[in-house]
């Protein structure tokens, strides 16, 4: 929470002073359209937590671990695109006096992104569309196991100098894990920041 915070409070902070300084007449907006890339940084949270093969024998989990990723897009026009994106979300992690066990889970994700401009290089946005993750454990015996389900979140963009933008956003990934599995998961949600080149 803390983090969240400070990154809106220095995109605010950051849009005033430029707003402040900014030239007369004012540069061109860009381009609101073309390929893109990124890289993402933050950290993912399970719910439920010692389920499926974590559960049992006086075990506590820690749900939350560092979360990565890259992607890529295409900006179709000021509204809408279209995003492909790998995420590591991390570990879930169970131990006791007599044992310890961890979940780890990856997802590759297909998503469309509706746009709602704020102001010229400020946006909110919202996305939705599917997912397919791999997970595998430290507990012996478990083969590796993939389901698909759905996927959405919800961000703030600023195009803050030329082609570099950086977001900050939620991700949710519905359903993680066959119910009934050893990697039954309800969902992972996903927090972080991103930075990303535009291609012109």
């Amino acid at each position: 929470m803390t983090t969240r915070l400070f990154i809106l409070l220095a995109l605010t902070v950051a849009t005033a002073a430029a707003q402040g300084q900014a030239p007369f007449p004012p540069p061109p907006a860009p381009t609101p359209s073309g390929p893109y890339v990124g890289a993402a940084l933050g950290y993912s949270q399970a719910k439920k937590e010692c389920v499926g093969v974590l559960s049992g024998g006086g075990q506590t989990c820690d749900a939350n671990d560092p979360a990565f990723g890259v992607f890529g897009g295409y900006r179709l026009n000021r509204y809408f695109a279209a995003e492909t994106a790998y995420r590591d979300l991390g570990k879930v992690r169970a131990s006791s006096p007599s044992a310890s066990g961890n979940i780890h889970t990856r997802v590759f994700d297909v998503t469309a992104i509706g746009i709602v401009p704020i102001e010229e290089r400020f946006f909110a946005y919202g996305r939705i569309g599917a997912y397919r993750a791999s997970q595998s454990t430290s507990v012996g015996g478990i083969a590796d196991q993939t389901s698909s389900q759905l996927t959405y979140g919800a961000g703030l963009q600023w195009d803050f100098a030329g082609p570099l933008s950086l977001r900050a956003e939620w991700q949710r990934y519905r359903k993680v894990g066959k119910q009934g599995s050893p990697y039954e998961v309800n969902y992972y949600d996903a927090l972080g920041v991103a930075g990303i080149w535009r291609f012109r």
